[in-house]
């Protein structure tokens, strides 16, 4: 490969040179959209090969799923870096295949298309690193691996021989392990991405069906119940991203039995099971994120209503106690708010007990293993405790001791929060779940473009607009949004406000379509969206600086609140 050069060749060319070369090939886009950085939009036969992937599963995925982890962000932070160079940087580093094995590879990175001077994809290759001839006289010098920092390697010069292992190497099962743990992150993130998008789509709709219902309806009482049933399936994703990034722990005071009113409801309806529900009335709250200790309980009810397929009883307590050193539970001294969940399904076995909080061990032939483990990580993130006792043929009780805090419930008054542009904060900090009784800022009637690549979520935003009594354009993608805002730019109905999704495939990304509209009109109002936002954007969108941002799935609420802030 030249190691200068103004050729900008296309992923076609690209895969033509591979077949002589034995070069794997990816191409990457120039924005990291996911939690795992660019999306891979091509990737040549080799690549597929030394990879272990079918193409369908590496093409859309991002780099992380194959690129050294520990590098990564590294990476990153430097493809504007890379971008700026008219030839390739090098980097040694690890391939993650498919399967969990790891091999160090001789890695090349060049911008490989460029827009008006912008990058817009990159070329990365690899190749074994005894494959690799030592370059003479390199032109181009690492762009952002400086030659000390670079792994000190000997090239093998013979193929290893086969070793019969007689025992368990622990070193690679510790390898494996942090890899299935790493490939279920990034399958966690693009799975709450896509789940997001199916959620706005569902929203949209049922709030709409919500306000032409009217008020006291059979409809309006069933329409209540699906959004409620949604705000739980937002909870998830977010907890899913939060599991991707290793999110902080948020915290505020509440009472978790109003998380055991509401998961009573929603995880019974419609199964044989009854929940009886008990709380003692001078329950003492607690301190921590109330979105995952719901997703605790959440996790332990299902798991007890499918323990009972023929249908039975579940008890949910909750109460207060105030333990001492040498108690039976095994738990640190102290004042606890304790929830109980006893089932009377069909147990667990003794053998079996001790390993339920494992991560990836689990009794389903379905499971993921990953249920229980995240339960325990979560209260134990909390400072608390969750236990467990089971009998074959009799049932099985959960209990949960969180640390009682002593003062009172905070109310967070309007004044009080500070400013954060995301959309979608109107949620009750004592219950964790979205509060409809917000007060909707209406907003003057405007012509709304919508940038969207999703057809049915563009289909339901436009029907929210158009309920709102706002006009609207539609764009499917980067250069046919920016077309559009020019075309109206002079006319007598410009547009007013632009609603950005973030994840474009190919072309234009969010923050390049920004751009280019500032570039026609300065003073244009964009709204940015994406299912990945959760509680923050990353660094370089909130660097790009949109004017408001709006994490999906939000309501008509959130939508109305958020462009009636813009325009004003």
């Amino acid at each position: 490969m030249s190691l200068a050069g103004t050729a900008q060749p296309s992923p076609t060319t690209e895969a033509r040179q591979s077949k002589e070369s034995g070069v794997s090939i990816l191409v990457i886009e120039s924005f990291a959209s996911t939690p795992l950085g660019p999306k891979i939009v091509f990737a040549n036969e080799k690549a597929i090969e030394e990879t272990g992937y079918e193409e369908s599963s590496l093409v859309g995925s991002p780099l992380g799923l194959v690129y050294d982890r520990s590098d990564l962000r590294n990476l990153i932070e430097k493809l504007p870096i890379i971008a700026g160079r008219t030839g390739f940087c090098w980097m040694d580093r690890v391939l993650l295949r498919n399967g969990g094995s790891r091999d160090t590879m001789h890695w090349t990175i060049r911008p490989t298309q460029k827009v008006n001077g912008q990058t817009r994809l990159f070329t990365l290759t690899f190749k074994p690193i005894h494959d690799t001839p030592e370059p003479d006289s390199p032109a181009v010098a690492p762009a952002f691996i400086p030659k000390e920092a670079q792994p000190s390697m000997e090239a093998p010069t013979a193929k290893p021989v086969p070793v019969t292992i007689s025992a368990p190497d622990q070193d690679l099962e510790d390898d494996l392990q942090e890899t299935r743990s790493e490939s279920l992150a990034m399958a966690a993130g693009g799975v709450a991405h896509d789940f997001k998008n199916a959620l706005q789509t569902i929203k949209s709709n049922v709030e709409i069906a919500q306000s032409l219902s009217g008020t006291h309806s059979r409809l309006s009482d069933c329409l209540d119940d699906a959004n409620h049933a949604l705000d739980d399936a937002e909870m998830l994703a977010r907890q899913m991203l939060a599991f991707t990034r290793g999110d902080l722990l948020s915290s505020t005071v509440f009472n978790v039995a109003d998380q055991i009113s509401r998961v009573s409801s929603l995880c019974t309806a419609g199964s044989r099971v009854s929940c009886l529900v008990n709380v003692d009335p001078g329950v003492r709250l607690v301190e921590g994120d109330p979105n995952r200790i719901y997703q605790v309980f959440h996790n332990l009810v299902i798991n007890a209503c499918q323990s009972m397929p023929n249908g039975g009883v579940l008890h949910l307590t909750v109460g207060n106690a105030d333990l001492l050193a040498g108690n039976p539970y095994r738990v640190s001294p102290g004042s606890y708010t304790v929830v109980s969940v006893r089932d009377r399904g069909c147990g667990i076995p003794p053998d079996v007990l001790p390993r339920i909080f494992e991560k990836n061990f689990s009794t389903k032939t379905d499971g993921s293993g990953f249920g229980l483990a995240s339960c325990r990580a979560i209260v134990e993130a909390h400072q608390g405790f969750i236990r467990a006792a089971s009998k074959v043929g009799v049932g099985t009780e959960f209990l949960v001791f969180l640390p009682s805090c002593q003062r009172a419930a905070e109310f967070l008054k309007t004044a009080d929060i500070p400013e954060n542009r995301i959309g979608g904060s109107n949620v009750d900090p004592e219950t964790g779940q979205r509060n409809r009784n917000t007060s909707v800022l209406v907003p003057k009637t405007c012509r709304v473009l919508i940038v969207e690549d999703q057809a049915p979520v563009l289909k339901s935003t436009q029907g929210v607009l158009k309920h709102l009594g706002h006009d609207c354009l539609s764009a499917i993608n980067g250069e046919e949004a920016v077309r559009t805002y020019r075309q109206h730019l002079d006319s007598a109905e410009p547009v007013d406000v632009v609603l950005l999704d973030m994840t474009l495939p190919g072309g234009l990304n969010g923050i390049e379509v920004y751009q280019e509209l500032k570039k026609a009109d300065p003073e244009v109002l964009v709204i940015a969206t994406s299912g990945y936002f959760a509680d923050g954007p990353d660094e370089a969108i909130s660097k790009a600086g949109f004017p408001a941002l709006l994490a999906k799935p939000f309501s008509i609420q959130d939508l109305s609140n958020t462009i009636a802030q813009v325009l004003s």
